[in-house]
């Protein structure tokens, strides 16, 4: 009989990395896919029968321009394809394209992400920054694909809360003059 328990503490992260990236559809941007999973945390536990894992303690996870970090990371498959990925912290948080002017910083209490509809749901003070603007809302719905954000409710028995928004109007490059000193 296999037991995990009889694997040394690299070979658990090892086979977790594999697992997890042979199972990545949905989980990045365009052509992000073939990249590589990179985790990092203080404790792990990977179930063999359902593929399931759960991070603890300073995680940190990435994959191309995508960043997730928290203090409990809990990711969701089935049938070899992650489903779900729950995010909890002080806050969590969600990068996508830090190095580009596209950048989106995310950070909530609780944040989960479904793979399959490409869609990041944060509730309790989330937060979410982009280049020209600012949402602040007890909830917000970001599709990562699409790159919408919903965000408070439309219903009075939905917990969303009021939205706060702030724009900031794009700096206009001064052109240069064309008169002679």
């Amino acid at each position: 009989m296999f037991r995990l328990s009889k694997i040394p503490h690299t070979s658990h992260l090892l086979l977790t990395l594999v697992i997890l990236a042979g199972s990545t559809t949905g989980y990045a941007s365009n052509g992000e896919v073939a990249e590589e999973i990179q985790v990092q945390a203080n404790y792990m536990k990977f179930d063999i029968e359902t593929g399931s894992s759960t991070y603890q303690g300073d995680v940190k996870i990435s994959q191309g321009s995508i960043e997730l970090s928290g203090d409990k990371v809990v990711i969701l498959r089935q049938q070899d394809k992650i489903q779900q990925i729950n995010i909890d912290g002080q806050p969590a948080q969600f990068i996508q394209d830090e190095h580009t002017e596209n950048k989106i910083h995310a950070r909530s209490q609780h944040m989960k992400y479904f793979a399959s509809k490409n869609r990041l749901v944060m509730t309790v003070d989330a937060h979410l920054q982009q280049p020209d603007h600012t949402i602040e809302s007890q909830r917000i719905v970001y599709d990562t694909k699409n790159k919408t954000v919903i965000a408070g409710n439309n219903k009075q028995n939905q917990q969303g809360g009021r939205v706060n928004i702030i724009l900031t109007p794009k700096k206009d490059n001064p052109t240069p003059s064309t008169e002679t000193p």
